[in-house]
């Protein structure tokens, strides 16, 4: 009996600590439009293989949470979590709304003081990362 009490007592404790382990937050969607939009470019292979570091910078976990100009540009315009969580079940409206966003970016500036879009055309990465 006891081993059956101690049995149900690691169950229980496992059950808790997976329910208190975070989701996963990635928006695939963004890379996926970011790279229709640029195939055939000049930067088409860059993004392909900077990936999620094209918006944000540093490794790891935290990643995630370290976005570069370009990324912080983005959120600026309207691609922030809430935005994507209201909209993530109309495909439709989400796809539009990151091409528009993806559009709108080229005309703010980096912190190097190009535009995103004049970055692009030299066939750089759009953005720059705060240790660059």
């Amino acid at each position: 009996m006891k081993k059956a009490g101690i049995l149900a007592l690691c169950g229980l404790l496992a059950t808790m600590l997976i329910s208190f382990v975070g989701t996963a937050d990635a928006r695939p969607q963004y890379k996926k439009e970011n790279e229709a939009k640029y195939k055939g470019s000049s930067i088409e292979d860059a993004l392909k293989e900077a990936k999620c570091n094209a918006c944000h910078y540093g490794t790891g976990k935290d990643n995630k949470k370290n976005r570069n100009d370009y990324g912080k540009a983005l959120i600026k315009l309207g691609l922030t979590k809430e935005n994507y969580d209201a909209k993530k079940g109309d495909k439709e409206a989400f796809e539009k709304q990151i091409v528009e966003t993806l559009e709108k970016v080229l005309k703010e500036k980096s912190q190097d003081g190009e535009t995103f879009g004049d970055r692009i055309k030299a066939g750089k990465l759009p953005g720059t990362n705060p240790e660059e």
